[in-house]
């Protein structure tokens, strides 16, 4: 994976480095295009798709690097923050305004120069942990199910192990060179029980904790799209079965017990 300048570093999260090389990919598209000539009109539908994928791009790697338990992630998610202001600022520029073939060859040499920098300075600094936490041992369940990940109410717990469970059929399915349409109904039925996990889920929780029901609606709303944009993803043969489950969906439902169900949870119980 490459630009005129260094080798992005792979990760080692399949998910992770296919986003990366999907986005370098996209860049060059928009240089070779840009320096061609191409014109404004031309272009903005090009900046306005890169926007959206880095955007989805940042979005899914902070679950995972969360997940995986990289302590500085609240800093890398400020520098996702950071570029994603950049990059609008620049895009919203070109989008609203009159601007030379020059101009655009210089926004195009800036987005790679900015995106490279990051991934090759600051991805570099979770990628031995993501690493280790994307290797699942020869033989072992992808998600080896722990008391640790229960959050004290019954049917939940229940719920989020079948869910883990379903996860681990459908990597066993990818590993085992399963025909596509198998993998994609496994999928949407794990899609189903998701969605009726998190409805549930908000009918306990707005019992139990009523002023946290609406704040955890939302996380769940959000856990839904990102979903939904992975599902479409595969059914549309962009990404693999394997790698989503491998490289994201695990990350996801560790990062939605563990970082939001169980502290939700043990405060509702106090």
């Amino acid at each position: 994976m490459t630009t005129d300048g260094p080798t992005v570093p792979s990760t080692g999260n399949g998910f992770i480095d296919a986003s990366h090389r999907s986005l370098m990919g996209r860049v060059d598209s928009i240089r070779r295009e840009c320096a061609a000539g191409a014109t404004r009109d031309v272009m903005v539908p090009h900046f306005n798709r890169f926007v959206d994928e880095m955007r989805m791009h940042f979005d899914h790697e902070e679950v995972i690097i969360r997940a995986a338990g990289f302590a500085r992630w609240e800093e890398h998610a400020s520098h996702h923050a950071m570029l994603d202001q950049q990059f609008g600022r620049l895009i919203d520029y070109v989008c609203g305004c009159e601007v030379t073939t020059d101009f655009l060859c210089t926004v195009a040499e800036t987005l790679d120069a900015a995106l490279s920098r990051h991934e090759i300075r600051h991805d570099g600094d979770y990628a031995a942990l993501v690493r280790d936490a994307s290797t699942a041992p020869e033989g072992a369940a992808l998600i080896v199910w722990d008391d640790a990940f229960d959050v004290g109410v019954g049917p939940l717990d229940a719920q989020h192990r079948q869910i883990a469970e379903l996860m681990n059929e459908l990597d066993a399915m990818s590993r085992q060179g399963a025909r596509a349409r198998e993998s994609l109904d496994l999928l949407g039925m794990l899609h189903d029980h998701v969605h009726a996990h998190f409805a549930m889920e908000e009918g306990v929780l707005r019992r139990m904790a009523p002023s946290r029901f609406v704040s955890h609606r939302n996380h769940h709303r959000m856990l839904e799209s990102q979903f939904a944009r992975i599902r479409q993803q595969v059914e549309e043969g962009r990404l693999d079965t394997g790698v989503a489950v491998r490289g994201f969906l695990r990350f996801w439902l560790m990062d939605h017990v563990l970082g939001s169900d169980r502290p939700t949870f043990a405060e509702a119980g106090r």
